[in-house]
């Protein structure tokens, strides 16, 4: 029952998703979405494969080579979602730091200071002249 609702849902898939599948017979690998593109290879009978499906064509890699191969000959054996952009967090401005003296006391008590531009505790609050040097 499970193979046979996923093969549907290839089969009625608009969108490119992800999904294992094994050809059903020899295939022809093309370089296109096209029955007169460019031969690439027969991929052949029972071969596992991931695919990407959109309309009657599925894009796959066979021995290293990236090519199409109809939908018509193909299986599928697993789906899953569309692969996620991966979310990568935003570096930490420069000079911001999880450092944090109350004040030049507390800066020395801790054998910070001197507290230079840039590095981790530095405030503009804690350098009265304004040079790149706090508690100096």
């Amino acid at each position: 029952m499970r193979k046979a609702i996923l093969a549907t849902a290839l089969a009625l898939t608009t969108t490119a998703l992800a999904a294992t599948a094994t050809t059903t017979s020899n295939v022809t690998l093309r370089a296109k979405p096209s029955t007169s593109s460019q031969s690439l290879g027969i991929v052949p009978n029972g071969t596992i494969l991931t695919v990407a499906c959109e309309g009657n064509w599925c894009r796959t890699t066979y021995k290293g080579r990236g090519g199409y191969v109809s939908k018509a000959y193909v299986r599928a054996m697993t789906a899953s979602p569309a692969l996620a952009v991966p979310v990568v967090p935003a570096p930490a401005p420069s000079g911001g730091s999880d450092v944090y003296y109350a004040n030049c006391t507390a800066a020395r008590a801790a054998g910070a200071a001197p507290i230079y531009r840039g590095e981790p505790g530095y405030r503009s609050r804690l350098d009265r002249d304004n040079d790149g040097v706090a508690c100096e």
